[in-house]
């Protein structure tokens, strides 16, 4: 099949429409959508029940038992979705509890996935508590959302609930319900805890028809710390996740003709503490297809694709640098004529690109290509993305290599995370598509970095039926973020590019300034030095005394250990010592900045001294957000120590 970008007009993924705020739309609708096209499906809950009713028998949701997805379908999805949401109705009454916000912790399940539409159903709204969150952070989260019910993924979780309970802390928690059946907890004198067994015997004994919810009902709160501050609470109504939703439904198969319904499977990868997720399950349960879910198991991955044959799937930019890496590593070891070929195939796939063709029906697919197809299940047809750039090399060969084009959305939270998309059929780079269906996006000045809209560059601001009623329990941060005119500002600085898609250059409060007066913008050159197969994480900072940057590097240990000065020294010391060698950092920041030029950075955004580590920047360990963002300010403390030492190594300014 070939598919080529065919658009008669120039601008090709946006237009300006009339105005001195020269706001652009999608070229995909006529105007912004609000909602379902059906006109009817208006809540999460009624596009549960919609495709129950058209196949009821349906596989819906599927856990991997014993090497392959066992399913409930989607009348039985229904049936336990009801027997819960009418035990936490007896719960609440029991309680005397007026609280509609309940806490699902822990990684997803059929089990979780059953709970969180059993909230949905009854008109209640989901706290997810992110299972790679520090505990002191989920409790903050417990006690501003005052969360008397939580359903917790077993027994561990909970006791780390349990453990942390006193007098000024979760006072308000009341139950607890363990949704894994295989472990059980003691009494506790407070908190009532139970198998969801028995609270299921619970819901049966009580059991409710459904209480629907309303388009602006709250069906989700997701809590994102940012890169600085406390968890900031989401709240998501159904209708704005819909709109999302629907925006993307409509790019795919109104004006693109993609074809997608009950013979679909979606990969759940991501965590449901992630907007990002919540809109693809639901895309997939609109579409009437099954939900194939991620056991949690790094080292199955793949596998676990392969066995489930998906045909979407959505994976956060590192994992496609993975997936890269790997394919590479595997080539690199097979012949001369094997590596040859596929480095020619990889070349006249690229030209196809450059040249604005998507095809998989070449001599290449077929021969060369068809292995990587089958690696992610040969059923595929299309890779979703977000959350951070991909890089040029990657991008590109993730597009051709696995048999399905790649479509990346850009946004946040606060707009249900796909603000822009990148169309199916796009063949660029350098751009993060343009707006989606349901939005309006402008550029607003920002006249101390010299970015102006007139010049069509400045920060990026979206309008629409997707964006987040508000900040829980903030009003005064809401209204900072969305402004009266209903805008929403994310801080990040847009340029529009000449087809009328949209490059992300530069974030509004994040750069600094180094001594000769040069700004730099650390996330930016981030998102270069991370893709180094070299290392994992890095944290790039500055000072404004000084004239050049310093990186703390989370190494790839076996890359590391292939550099040559390494493998002179491995054996001989410990790691640790290894890393702490003079040579050793100056051969590191040799190999991160030959790439990171190869890259595109300029001198000024080099780094010239690093500290090497393996301690993985976690959320556990509080140095990145859930969205595995860095936290600056919290990274500068806790590197004090090794930043001040950096600058004392070099003594020029």
């Amino acid at each position: 099949m070939v598919q080529k970008k065919m658009l008669a007009h120039p601008e090709q993924f946006s237009r300006l429409i009339d105005g001195p705020e020269r706001i652009r739309e999608s070229v995909q609708v006529s105007k912004p959508i609000t909602g379902c096209p059906d006109g009817i499906t208006k809540t999460v809950w009624d596009v549960l029940t919609r495709s129950a009713q058209l196949n009821p028998n349906g596989p819906l949701f599927g856990e991997n038992v014993n090497g392959r997805h066992v399913f409930t379908t989607y009348r039985e999805a229904i049936e336990e979705a009801t027997i819960i949401g009418s035990g936490i109705l007896a719960t609440m009454q029991k309680l005397h509890s007026t609280n509609k916000l309940i806490g699902i912790a822990g990684i997803h399940s059929r089990n979780y996935m059953h709970t969180m539409h059993a909230i949905s159903g009854f008109d209640l709204t989901t706290v997810p508590l992110y299972h790679q969150s520090k505990l002191e952070t989920l409790c903050d989260i417990i006690d501003n959302c005052k969360l008397e019910i939580i359903f917790c993924e077993n027994a561990s979780r909970a006791e780390g609930f349990l453990s942390s309970k006193t007098p000024e802390r979760l006072q308000t928690l009341k139950t607890l319900i363990i949704l894994d059946k295989t472990t059980t907890l003691q009494k506790h004198d407070d908190v009532e805890i139970m198998s969801l067994d028995e609270f299921k015997e619970i819901g049966k004994k009580n059991k409710r028809n459904p209480v629907k919810p309303k388009p602006e009902t709250i069906y989700v709160i997701c809590h994102t710390s940012g890169t600085t501050g406390r968890p900031k609470g989401v709240e998501m109504s159904h209708g704005s996740l819909l709109a999302a939703v629907s925006g993307i439904f409509t790019s795919w198969t109104i004006a693109y003709k993609w074809m997608f319904g009950q013979e679909d499977t979606y990969f759940s990868f991501l965590s449901l503490a992630h907007i990002y997720e919540h809109l693809m399950q639901t895309l997939a349960i609109y579409f009437g297809g099954r939900i194939g879910i991620y056991d949690g198991n790094t080292a199955t991955l793949i596998p676990q694709i392969q066995k489930l044959q998906p045909t979407i799937v959505s994976l956060v930019p590192r994992l496609l640098n993975k997936l890269y890496e790997a394919v590479h590593n595997g080539v690199a070891k097979k012949g001369f004529i094997a590596r040859k070929l596929f480095e020619y195939a990889k070349r006249t796939k690229t030209r196809q690109l450059q040249n604005g063709v998507l095809r998989y029906d070449t001599f290449f697919d077929k021969i060369v290509f068809k292995k990587l197809k089958l690696m992610l299940g040969g059923k595929i047809k299309v890779l979703t993305t977000g959350g951070a750039p991909v890089t040029k090399e990657v991008k590109t060969f993730t597009r051709y290599a696995y048999g399905c084009p790649l479509v990346e959305g850009y946004g946040q939270t606060e707009c249900s995370a796909a603000g822009t998309l990148t169309l199916p059929w796009d063949t660029t780079y350098g751009n993060v598509g343009g707006p989606a269906p349901w939005s309006q996006v402008k550029l607003v000045d920002v006249v101390e970095k010299n970015y102006m809209a007139v010049n069509d560059e400045g920060e990026v601001c979206f309008r629409g039926a997707a964006l987040m009623t508000g900040y829980f329990q903030d009003p005064e941060l809401t209204a900072k973020t969305i402004d009266s005119e209903g805008w929403l500002h994310t801080g990040d600085i847009g340029k529009w590019l000449p087809t009328g898609a949209l490059q992300i250059i530069d974030r509004k409060n994040e750069m600094f300034k180094l001594c000769q007066g040069d700004f730099v913008s650390p996330i930016q050159i981030e998102a270069i030095y991370a893709n180094s197969p070299l290392i994992t994480q890095i944290y790039v900072t500055g000072n404004t005394e000084r004239s050049f940057l310093v990186g703390i590097v989370v190494l790839d240990l076996p890359r590391f250990k292939q550099l040559p000065v390494v493998k002179a020294l491995d054996g001989k010391e410990g790691i640790e010592v290894i890393m702490e060698k003079k040579e050793v950092k100056n051969a590191v920041i040799a190999e991160l900045n030959k790439y990171a030029k190869e890259n595109g950075l300029q001198t000024i955004e080099l780094i010239r001294n690093v500290h090497l580590t393996l301690q993985e920047f976690s959320e556990e360990n509080g140095l990145v957000t859930s969205t595995l963002k860095n936290r600056r300010k919290i990274l500068e403390d806790y590197f004090a120590p090794q930043i001040a030492k950096m600058y004392k190594e070099i003594e020029s300014l």
